[in-house]
């Protein structure tokens, strides 16, 4: 749902919010609070669909009708463009409210072609499977020039988490537990995987 751009908001964020904010960002325990750890649970849904909980929100996920799956949501590796381009512009809106500049519209396009797919198909034992680079188009309108406008971005992509944890080395460290299979348990219930407690996971 968009934010009311009106009255005495700037950008949908009001006085009040914008200076509680900036009093969080200057106590040492809440940066601690908001610095994570960030957690998602995972869980396959059948085919090619997952499904992630993260706090109270969920998140489905599937992969285009040419993959031969249900094409029921986006898939993992646009929600990647997605993730990246959302976390552009939250950086970017806060940077400019905080200069107190009125914006317009803040639109960005995402793109990026996979290096060799058939890495993650398991046909191919070379060469990388991700995106082989990403390029993210901005489209800004708003009441400051375009230096201004350019410095706000800039210090939007440098400052954005998203952004550094993919453009730097960031370890991803995986464990792998096996559980007891559902079908070997007659006395299991079938009623559904959601309902199942999962095995603990390590922070990341």
């Amino acid at each position: 749902m968009r934010r009311k751009l009106a009255g005495k908001d700037l950008n949908g964020i009001a006085e009040r919010e914008r200076a509680e904010l900036q009093r969080k960002l200057g106590d040492v325990e809440q940066v601690k609070e908001f610095s994570g750890p960030w957690t998602a649970r995972v869980t396959w849904r059948g085919g090619f669909a997952a499904q992630s909980k993260v706090r109270r929100h969920t998140i489905e996920f599937d992969e285009p009708a040419a993959m031969e799956a249900d094409d029921s949501a986006a898939s993992a590796h646009e929600y990647l463009l997605s993730a990246l381009g959302a976390c552009l512009i939250t950086g970017f809106v806060l940077h400019a409210t905080t200069e107190r500049v009125r914006l317009d519209s803040v639109e960005l396009s995402l793109t990026g072609s996979f290096d060799n797919i058939l890495r993650w198909a398991g046909l191919s034992a070379t060469g990388n499977p991700g995106y082989r680079s990403i390029q993210v188009t901005a489209q800004i309108s708003g009441d400051a020039d375009e230096d201004q406008l350019r410095n706000l971005w800039d210090r939007a992509v440098a400052g954005s988490p998203v952004m550094q944890t993919i453009t730097n080395p960031t370890p991803v460290f995986t464990v792998m537990q096996v559980v007891p299979s559902q079908a070997a348990d007659p006395a299991a219930s079938s009623a559904g995987r959601e309902d199942r407690p999962g095995p603990d996971r390590p922070e990341v």
